[in-house]
C-alpha cells in the first residue's frame, strides 16, 4: 500500500492532493498528521504539534503539512488542520471559516479568531481555483468518547459537513484512539474489524454525524512510541488509500474529467 501511494498519480490538473482534518479538541488531528508522515518517513514525526489536556485547541494557524517530504522524496498529498471545535457558539474554531477553507479563500498561516470570521482583506483568495481548494473533508473523532460528544459540536461538524456537500466534497471520518474503546484490540490492532465494540463505536459515529459506516476509518495514531508497528500503518495507509481515491475522484470530476482509478473497496467487519 505504501508503495502505491507513492506512485499514485493524481490528476494534472492540480499540484497536490489537499485533505482538511476537523473535529474537536483533543481528537488527534495533528497526531494524525504525525502518523502519515511517520509512516512515510519510516521513522517516529512530530512536526505537528499536539496539545495537552487542556480542553483548548493548540492549533492556532492554518498551515500546510506536506506528506514524505524528507530523506523519502515528497508525495501529491497535503493535510491542512485547523483549531478544534469546543462547545459553545463562540468556542474553538468558528465553522464559517472552516467552511471558506473548503471553498479556498483562506491563505496559509492564516491565524484563526475564535470570536470572529475571516475578513476580506488583502490576504483573503477572493476568487480560488481548483487548485487552492479542500479536495476531502475528513473529519476525526476518538472512539472512546464519540458517544460523550456535546451535541453542540455534533451540530458544528454537521454544519461543515453540509456546505462540503453542497460543494459535492467526499467526506471521511477518521476514528481515532480505537485501542482505548476495546481492551480486546489494545494488544492486538489487527483483530480491530473483530472487535464488536470497535463496530458499535463506528454505529454510533455514523448516527450521531450522518456518515455511512464505510465511510468511517478506525485508527490509532503515534503518541507516545518509539518504534513503528505495522498493525498502526496498515490501518492508516488503508484509511488514507481511500481518502486519496476520493480526493482524486473529486478533481477529476471538478476538472470535467471522469476517473479511471475504478471503484473503492471499502473496508468492512465481520
Amino acid at each position: 500500500m505504501l508503495n502505491n501511494l507513492r506512485k499514485y498519480k493524481i490528476c494534472k490538473k492540480v499540484p497536490e492532493l489537499r485533505f482538511l482534518l476537523h473535529g474537536p479538541v483533543g481528537a488527534g488531528k495533528s497526531s494524525t498528521i504525525n502518523t502519515i508522515n511517520s509512516i512515510f518517513e519510516n521513522r517516529p514525526y512530530y512536526l505537528s504539534l499536539t496539545a495537552a489536556a487542556s480542553g483548548k485547541s493548540f492549533t492556532l494557524k492554518y498551515h500546510k503539512f506536506p506528506i514524505g517530504s524528507g530523506r523519502s522524496g515528497r508525495v501529491p498529498f497535503a493535510f491542512y488542520d485547523v483549531m478544534g471545535l469546543e462547545e459553545g457558539k463562540n468556542e474553538g474554531m468558528h465553522t464559517d471559516d472552516i467552511i471558506s477553507a473548503l471553498k479556498g479563500h483562506i491563505p496559509e498561516d492564516y491565524e484563526f479568531q475564535p470570536h470572529a470570521m475571516i475578513k476580506e482583506d488583502k490576504r483573503y483568495i477572493r476568487d480560488p481555483t481548483l487548485r487552492d481548494m479542500i479536495h476531502c473533508l475528513v473529519s476525526v473523532v476518538p472512539a472512546a468518547t464519540v458517544k460523550l460528544m456535546s451535541d453542540s459540536v455534533i451540530n458544528k461538524m454537521k454544519t461543515v459537513r453540509a456546505a462540503a456537500s453542497a460543494l459535492g466534497m467526499p467526506q471521511m471520518v477518521f476514528m481515532t484512539k480505537v485501542d482505548e474503546a476495546c481492551p480486546m484490540i489494545k494488544d492486538d490492532l489487527s483483530k480491530v474489524y473483530q472487535s464488536k465494540k470497535v463496530k458499535e463505536k463506528v454505529q454510533e459515529c455514523s448516527n450521531r454525524l450522518g456518515v455511512p459506516m464505510n465511510c468511517i476509518f478506525p485508527l490509532k495514531n503515534y503518541h507516545e512510541e518509539t518504534v513503528l508497528n505495522e498493525s498502526v500503518n496498515l490501518l492508516m495507509l488503508e484509511a488514507l488509500k481511500q481518502i486519496v481515491t476520493a480526493a482524486n475522484d473529486y478533481v477529476e470530476k471538478c476538472s470535467g474529467k471522469k476517473s479511471s482509478k475504478g471503484s473503492r473497496a471499502w473496508h468492512c467487519f465481520v
